[in-house]
């Protein structure tokens, strides 16, 4: 007999649905969209307007800041991470770029589908949001750990002379004697 989508998902324990039971799991998935979408991808850029959360059922996906011709890369997202939540959840920009780095298959949910659910049913809403919120204050320790550790190996180099007459002799513009 093949799995329901619930029950697989049921069984892989995606944190975003962690205080679902798998009624309510198969309510909330009725309300996802499952997207294909090709390598190279970028499916929303920084600073674009959004109204969808990303849920990834395979492949994998990248999370990146572009600053003049430098990519910084903020995560790698694969199976079964989600993406986009902050769009369902403001009215803000996206915060990030994502592009995919292999072939992906996606589970969407639309900004509306979710007012739906709140509007139908505030226990499930209140057990989706809670586990956002969870999830949310878990990226920002960590984003505040990687802050720290920046900061440090910043104050480091700017702290120790050899680093910084190397930093300044490596940013030198080049004599007109070549």
């Amino acid at each position: 007999m093949k799995k329901s989508l619930a029950d697989s998902i049921f069984e892989k324990k995606i944190a975003l649905f962690k205080y679902l039971s798998k009624e309510e799991l198969g309510q909330v998935l009725s309300k996802f969209k499952q997207r294909s979408v090709e390598k190279d991808t970028v499916l929303f850029k920084e600073g674009s307007q959004g109204d969808e959360l990303f849920l990834i059922e395979s492949g994998t996906v990248d999370v990146f800041l572009t600053r003049g011709e430098i990519t910084i890369v903020l995560a790698e997202l694969k199976e079964p991470s989600f993406f986009g939540e902050m769009a369902l959840l403001t009215e803000k920009t996206r915060s990030a770029t994502v592009r995919t780095k292999t072939d992906c298959e996606f589970l969407v949910l639309k900004k509306q589908d979710l007012t739906d659910i709140y509007e139908n049913n505030s226990k499930i809403a209140s057990k989706l949001l809670l586990a956002i919120g969870e999830i949310l204050s878990e990226r920002i320790i960590i984003g505040n750990k990687n802050m720290e550790n920046y900061f440090l190996i910043n104050r480091a180099i700017v702290d120790n002379e050899e680093f910084r007459r190397l930093y300044i002799l490596s940013h030198k513009a080049p004599s007109s004697n070549g």
